[in-house]
């Protein structure tokens, strides 16, 4: 089985986080400036896919990386739990450690935007320059239960594709995949975003049947702690990040203005 080629501009690095090696594809100079840094947690453990919205920040003079957790985007040994928290929380170690003085965007797609908000509501309580951004985020209180999800998820990706994905990540999460899945559907993101003290984005693609408009204002209407909340409907379905990353982009750069203002 062949893996997708992540490209030239893609650089792999590796952090010690608590005993632990996490991987992280920085585009281009990656995490080098002092400006706003945009931090990537992809949906399902997946980073393949995310790379075309990382491409498009960098290329509007934004500073991107996409965290590789928990872990199958390479064969090392997984830095932490296929969970949402486990995973959030690791991302909040991450960025203390190589981002301690930076302007910073989490910004989770699908189950990571529930690992972003983990991460924010960890890292909020000493970082004042901080958003969160959560695209295409997962699951609404109705489809909480396996068979409505399954009947959901046709519609969810209805203009997206297989080749859209690596094969070989999937391979490699395969267990990993179905024990965040289990453990996304008992999470309440509506609840928990309620503590949130940083700004905050909520957006999906306008077919996305995981993430309708209804769910967005939900969330948006919870987050009454944030200075400033936005909503956006972009174009796609579930994993616009793939299909329209300019779009995508253009939205993450109103949440690096939000962070960098924050002071």
């Amino acid at each position: 089985m062949v893996g997708r080629t992540l490209g030239p501009d893609v650089h792999e690095r590796l952090t010690a986080v608590q005993g632990r090696v996490v991987r992280s594809l920085a585009i281009g100079d990656g995490a080098s400036g002092t400006g706003p840094l945009v931090v990537i947690l992809p949906g399902l453990g997946l980073p393949f896919y995310t790379l075309r919205t990382a491409r498009a920040l960098v290329s509007r003079g934004v500073d991107c990386t996409v965290l590789d957790l928990p872990g199958f985007g390479s064969g090392r040994p997984w830095p932490t739990r296929p969970n949402i928290h486990a995973i959030g929380l690791t991302a909040a170690r991450w960025l203390e450690s190589e981002a301690a003085d930076r302007p910073v965007v989490v910004l989770g797609h699908s189950t990571g935007a529930q690992a972003a908000l983990t991460a924010a509501l960890a890292l909020g309580v000493r970082r004042r320059r901080l958003s969160l951004v959560m695209a295409g985020p997962t699951f609404t209180p109705g489809q909480r239960r396996l068979p409505r999800l399954a009947r959901t998820t046709p519609l969810a990706y209805r203009n997206d594709g297989p080749h859209e994905l690596d094969p070989v990540e999937v391979y490699r999460g395969r267990t990993g995949i179905i024990a965040m899945l289990q453990g996304s559907l008992r999470d309440a993101p509506e609840e928990r975003i309620v503590h949130l003290a940083t700004p905050v984005t909520v957006t999906a693609g306008v077919h996305d049947a995981y993430a309708p408009v209804e769910w967005l204002d939900r969330l948006a209407t919870s987050a009454r702690c944030a200075p400033s909340v936005r909503t956006s409907l972009l174009d796609g379905s579930h994993n616009n990040l793939f299909t329209h990353p300019d779009e995508v982009a253009e939205l993450v750069g109103l949440a690096a203005r939000d962070a960098a203002a924050a002071d």
